[in-house]
C-alpha cells in the first residue's frame, strides 16, 4: 500500500510546496523527500527504525540550521505525517485496507517527532559550545581570580555535598568530574534533577516551605568543585552584574525542575522514571559497547543508587531491572555497571509508556 501511494505523495508534496513557497522544487529535493517514504516503507515492512530515525534526527539537524525555531520544526514533521496518510488514502486500493496502514503511520509519528527534537537539540548544543563564555562561565573566571572567595572540595566517586540546615544559598561551579544533583524529600527520598559536568553550575538552598527538604550532590565520578557563600557569592555579583540575571534565572530554572519533578514523581509510573532515567545516564556517561545500538554506563551503580535516583525503592527497582534483562534491554557487567543492549528499543519503550 505504502509503495502504491508513493506518486501521491510525491504530487501532494509538490503541490504544498507551490502553495506554501511560490516556486517550483527541484529534483534533487523531490528526490530527497522520497527517500524519506522510501524509508518509511522499509521500517514498516521490516520493523527496522534505525535508518528513519537516523533521517528524522537529520532533519531535526537541518531545520535548526535554517533558522527554523524548534516548535515549527515538530510542527512540520506533524505535517509531513498527516500528508503521508493523505496520500494512503487517495491512493489506488489494494488488498491491504489504507486505514491498517495509516494506523502504522499515525504510531510512528511521536517516534519521529522526538528524533527531529534529539537531532535539532544536538545541533543547538553544538553551536552552544561554540558561542563566547556565557555569563555564568565569567563568574567562575572571576571566582578562580579571588582564591579568599571561595572554597574547594574534592569529591570521590559516591561522596556527597550533603544538606544544609540553614537558610543561606550557596553556589557550585564544577572543576571537574560529573554530579548528580537531587531533592532530598522530607520523606528521605530522592529524586534527580539533572546531570552535571565541568563548568556547569549549580545552586543548594533549603526550602522546607515548597515541600522540599533540600538540594544535594553527589559525585558521579571523581570530582572537584568550588563552592562560594551567600554573601561572598553577593560580593561578586555586585562587579559582575550580567553574572547576576545568569545566577537568578539559573535558580528559578532549578527551582521549577524541583516542582516540575516533583509533580513527575506523583504522576508517572515507576517504570517511565526509570527508563528515562537509563537513558540520560547513557547520555551522560555512556560509552561503545558490544551491541550496535548499545551503550555501556561507565559509572558503578547499584539498584539502591538507580532507587534513590528516580524516588524509589531497591526492591522495586531489582524488579523492574530483570524485567529489562528478559527483555533483553539491559544487561549487567561486573562491578555495579549496566549495559544498554538497544538504545532504540529501550525510547520506544519509553515512548509507549508515556501513552
Amino acid at each position: 500500500m505504502l509503495r502504491v501511494a508513493r506518486p501521491v505523495y510525491r504530487d501532494l508534496w509538490v503541490a504544498q510546496t507551490r502553495d506554501n513557497f511560490d516556486t517550483e522544487p527541484d529534483d534533487r529535493v523531490v528526490s530527497q523527500h522520497l527517500g524519506y517514504w522510501d524509508a518509511i516503507v522499509r521500517a514498516v515492512e521490516t520493523n527496522e527504525f534505525s535508518e528513519l530515525m537516523g533521517m528524522a534526527r537529520e532533519a531535526g539537524g537541518y531545520q535548526f540550521s535554517t533558522g527554523l525555531d524548534l516548535a515549527s520544526a515538530i510542527r512540520r514533521t506533524v505535517e509531513a505525517t498527516n500528508m503521508i496518510e493523505i496520500a494512503l488514502l487517495e491512493a489506488p486500493m489494494e488488498d491491504t485496507s489504507p486505514l491498517e496502514v495509516v494506523s502504522e503511520i499515525a504510531d510512528l509519528r511521536s517516534m519521529l517527532v522526538m528524533a527531529v527534537v534529539a537531532g535539532y537539540n544536538q545541533a543547538l548544543a553544538k553551536v552552544e559550545k561554540s558561542k563566547p563564555p556565557q555569563a555564568s562561565e565569567q563568574l567562575r573566571a572571576a571566582l578562580l581570580k579571588n582564591p579568599s572567595k571561595y572554597t574547594t572540595t574534592e569529591l570521590k566517586q559516591g561522596e556527597e555535598i550533603g544538606p544544609i540546615y540553614d537558610q543561606e544559598i550557596r553556589f557550585y561551579a564544577i572543576e571537574v568530574g560529573k554530579l548528580r544533583v537531587y531533592n532530598l524529600l522530607p520523606s528521605g527520598r530522592t529524586i534527580t534533577l539533572s546531570l552535571l559536568s565541568e563548568n556547569d553550575v549549580f545552586f543548594q538552598w533549603r526550602a522546607e516551605s515548597s515541600g522540599l527538604s533540600c538540594i544535594c550532590a553527589e559525585a558521579m565520578a571523581p570530582s572537584r568543585v568550588i563552592g562560594v557563600s551567600e554573601k561572598d557569592l553577593i560580593d561578586l555579583l555586585g562587579n559582575h552584574p550580567a553574572a547576576a540575571v545568569d545566577v537568578i534565572s539559573n535558580f528559578a530554572r532549578r527551582l521549577t525542575e524541583s516542582n516540575v519533578l516533583i509533580k513527575d514523581l506523583m504522576d508517572n509510573s515507576i517504570n517511565l522514571r526509570l527508563y528515562r532515567t537509563l537513558l540520560d545516564l547513557a547520555r551522560e556517561f555512556g560509552r561503545a559497547s558490544s551491541g550496535q545500538n548499545g551503550a555501556l554506563i561507565d559509572v558503578s551503580l547499584t539498584h539502591q543508587r538507580l532507587a534513590d535516583m528516580v524516588g524509589s525503592n531497591r526492591v522495586t527497582v531489582t524488579r523492574k531491572m530483570l524485567e529489562l534483562q528478559k527483555l533483553g534491554l539491559v544487561a549487567g557487567r561486573g562491578n555495579g555497571k549496566i549495559e544498554i543492549l538497544d538504545l532504540e528499543a529501550l525510547r520506544n519503550l519509553t515512548l509507549a509508556e508515556q501513552t
